[in-house]
């Protein structure tokens, strides 16, 4: 018997949570209960990530349906996800959630209209959900309208590319490097090396309105509006993508540790067991720790994981090992968002585990 309820991690005045599944209403309720307990209420919220089968909601109904399900006077930022399986549970719709705790004379401010923001800022965390182009032009057209918007929405909060620390790339095209290069090279042009952390997931389906590209940020910045110091990591003889982009496997910044989505690639970008998902998650997951470990931190307490799997066969209650393997993740203590595709950005890459944890500094 699997149990799927929200989990709850909590870092200084960082909530983030995971991992449930059942109706919008229920998972909403279950959010703002988890946050609750960790001393946050409704107006703290600042990210609502869902992840949603397809065929089974529309991208308006459910930005409906969740603003009739939350509280009046509710400000966040919001990212939709078109997904073949959300979650551990019925596989129909995940959502996830970050809250940033309100304390006296914190720096908040909001861009967009409630319920609904384009970005928020509160205290030294920024979340911009995911923006999709200005037409659907092509990909790479539409990798630079995103960008474009995104910078906007930055500098109205204060910030800048620099600021940023976390990037999801969302995008429909083929899972080869053919298909996401131009992409990833139009989106990589507005930051300065070392950028932030990248995860890049290909979708099943186009975005609304034909779209090809959503992004969607997380930044950190000091309350008084200067550049937060940060450092990376990039263990030796780790994985690299085939071509030369900005990202580092690793950042931190304020006590806190981002890792960018681990696959199982060797040095040169071959994928390596290619044919055991469950081998391809242990592999992911040792490259976090190493990454982690590269930090220097005396210890660290992970925060949350999202993990990006492709469909094994017979679906993930197959009791295959590798289904087994990603649903130990579900089923532990961490909020983990368990996201399924057809395909991911190279044939035969089974699985990509991004993370987010609290570091001790030494």
């Amino acid at each position: 018997m699997h149990s799927f309820a929200i989990k709850t991690a909590r870092a200084g005045d960082l909530i983030m949570t995971a991992g449930g599944s059942g109706t919008i209403a229920e998972q909403i309720a279950a959010i703002l209960a988890g946050v609750g307990q960790e001393g946050a209420g409704v107006l703290d919220l600042a990210l609502l990530r869902v992840f949603y089968r397809h065929d089974a909601f529309s991208a308006a109904e459910l930005t409906q349906s969740l603003a009739q399900a939350l509280p009046a006077g509710t400000g966040c930022a919001l990212t939709l996800v078109p997904v073949a399986r959300a979650g551990a549970g019925d596989g129909l719709l995940a959502i996830e959630a970050v809250a940033v705790r309100g304390s006296q004379g914190q720096v908040r401010r909001d861009v967009g209209n409630r319920p609904f923001l384009t970005g928020v800022r509160r205290g030294q965390f920024l979340f911009l959900g995911a923006v999709t182009g200005v037409q659907a032009d092509g990909i790479v057209a539409e990798s630079t309208s995103v960008m474009q918007q995104l910078g906007a929405t930055l500098q109205a909060l204060g910030a800048g590319f620099a600021d940023v620390v976390r990037m999801n790339r969302w995008y429909h095209a083929a899972g080869t490097k053919a298909e996401w290069e131009p992409s990833a090279r139009a989106v990589a042009a507005f930051y300065a090396e070392p950028g932030p952390i990248a995860t890049a997931i290909s979708l099943p389906v186009p975005l609304p309105g034909g779209r090809s590209i959503q992004i969607e940020l997380m930044g950190m910045i000091g309350e008084d509006g200067r550049i937060l110091p940060k450092r990376h990591s990039w263990p030796e003889g780790l994985w690299d993508w085939p071509i030369h982009l900005p990202y580092k496997h690793g950042l931190a910044c304020g006590g806190l540790g981002f890792v960018g989505g681990q696959v199982s690639l060797d040095a040169q970008a071959q994928v390596i067991d290619p044919d055991h998902l469950d081998r391809q998650v242990a592999r992911s997951l040792a490259n976090i720790d190493r990454v982690v470990a590269g930090f220097g931190a005396a210890g660290s307490t992970t925060l949350h994981l999202g993990a990006y799997f492709e469909l094994p066969q017979g679906g993930l209650h197959s009791g295959q090992p590798g289904a087994t393997a990603l649903l130990a993740l579900a089923e532990g203590a961490v909020p983990v968002a368990l996201v399924g595709f057809d395909n991911l950005s190279y044939p035969q890459m089974r699985v990509e585990i991004e993370a987010i944890v609290a570091l001790q500094e030494a």
